[in-house]
This record gives structure tokens, C-alpha cells and sequence, in this order.
């Protein structure tokens, strides 16, 4: 017998916990029920606009909110600023605010139908420190306050690794981190060598686990040379 909506809201929620306990994220009843309001805006609002291709709430939990959870271990404790580029329906910037409220996000995103989603998220779910760039990256490089200006840079899948990271590199700070969430270790090693050659080298690795992502998932942290200034 199918699940009603309540069982699987009530699943999903607790298939959340869960994952985020696993990754030494404890959830309290205030930001599990921010995480079902996300999710489940992101399911209406997608029913008319190509926000994600996942459909269910437990796709949703594991794909996106966990996928993007699995980043926060490795964002430093003093981390002030965060960049994520290519933010989409919010993956993974979302999540991380609100499990990290303190950091300042902003979200760099060039369609309209997304950044309309996004401005309706920052409201629904009170994120005072998210502020939304609704432009392509490279328009961004010349404007005042952003270059050299991050202690973090996502990027999610939004192009081949050392594509995406020549993208980030100029707006983190000397000694910034860009946290990659990469495929199976095969299909990314050249990448790594060619962000080397750019000033970006791996100091950190973590495999996510199958349940919270997709097959063969890991996020490199890669850091900037601390002596490497704003391109």
C-alpha cells in the first residue's frame, strides 16, 4: 500500500536525522521542520518549474539535503564567508545555512525561475545571512567586495572539475577553501593535477556514504596557496 503524504513526510524527516547524526550533525525540532519546509516547496514549486530532477521526499533528503550536509564537516569552525556558484534549487548552500546560520552565504545563480525559488526560500525560512547574486559568476569578478573575498567556494556539479575550480578560484581569499563534490576518483584525478598548475591543492577528502548521495561520490577540499592573490 502506498505511503500517504504524512508517512512520508514523517520518513523522510526521519531518514534526515538520521544521515545528519551519522555526519555529527544533530538536528533540533526547529530546523527539522525548516528542512520539511524546503523540501516540500522545492516538491510544489518543481511540480511547475524544472527546479531538480528529484521527485520524492526521501530523493530529496538523500540527494540534496544529505549530499549537501556532508559538506559541512569539513567547513572550518571560522569560517565567515561562503560562495556557491551554480546554486540551482540551493544545493548545497541551503542546507549548510541552515545547520550553520552564522556564515554568510551568497548564492550565485544566472536563471530567473531559480532565483525566484531562492528569494521564496530566504524568506520562508528566516536566513538572515543568505544573499542571492542573480548573475553568471563571470559577471560577478568585477564587482566590488567579491574577489579574493571568501573563505569558501561550493560548486556543485555545474561543470568539469577544473573548469569549475578556475571559476572559484578568484573569489576565494589566499588560503580559502573550495570544497569540490566530485564523481568516482577515475574521472577526477586530472582535474586535480591541472587545479595544482592554477594554485589549488588537495588537503582534505571525504567519501560520502552511498545512502546520502550518489554512487561513488566524494568532496575534496582543495585550498588556495596562501600566496596567491585575486586574478
Amino acid at each position: 500500500m502506498p505511503l500517504t503524504a504524512h508517512e512520508a513526510a514523517s520518513r523522510a524527516d526521519d531518514l534526515l536525522v538520521a544521515g545528519a547524526n551519522a555526519l555529527g550533525i544533530p538536528l533540533d525540532i526547529d530546523t527539522i521542520a525548516a528542512f520539511r519546509v524546503y523540501r516540500e516547496d522545492l516538491i510544489r514549486w518543481s511540480q511547475r518549474m524544472n527546479l531538480t530532477a528529484l521527485a520524492t521526499p526521501a530523493q530529496i533528503v538523500q540527494q540534496g539535503l544529505l549530499d549537501s550536509l556532508a559538506c559541512a564537516p569539513l567547513l572550518p569552525t571560522t569560517a565567515g564567508r561562503v560562495i556557491d556558484i551554480g546554486s540551482g534549487a540551493g544545493f548545497p548552500a541551503v542546507p549548510l545555512a541552515l545547520v550553520r546560520p552564522e556564515i554568510e552565504f551568497s548564492l550565485v545563480e544566472p536563471s530567473r525561475k531559480k532565483v525566484t525559488f531562492l528569494r521564496h526560500v530566504i524568506r520562508q525560512l528566516n536566513l538572515r545571512r543568505v544573499r542571492i547574486h542573480p548573475s553568471r559568476a563571470e559577471a560577478l569578478l568585477g564587482e566590488s567586495g567579491m574577489l579574493g573575498a571568501f573563505d569558501i567556494g561550493l560548486a556543485r556539479a555545474v561543470a568539469p572539475l577544473p573548469e569549475i575550480g578556475r571559476l572559484v578560484l578568484p573569489f576565494l581569499r589566499p588560503g580559502g577553501i573550495f570544497l569540490a563534490q566530485t564523481g568516482p576518483a577515475e574521472h577526477v584525478q586530472a582535474g586535480i593535477y591541472d587545479l595544482a598548475e592554477c594554485g589549488l591543492e588537495v588537503v582534505d577528502e571525504r567519501v560520502v556514504p552511498l545512502e546520502f548521495g550518489k554512487t561513488g561520490r566524494r568532496i575534496l577540499a582543495l585550498r588556495k596557496a596562501p600566496d596567491r592573490q585575486p586574478a
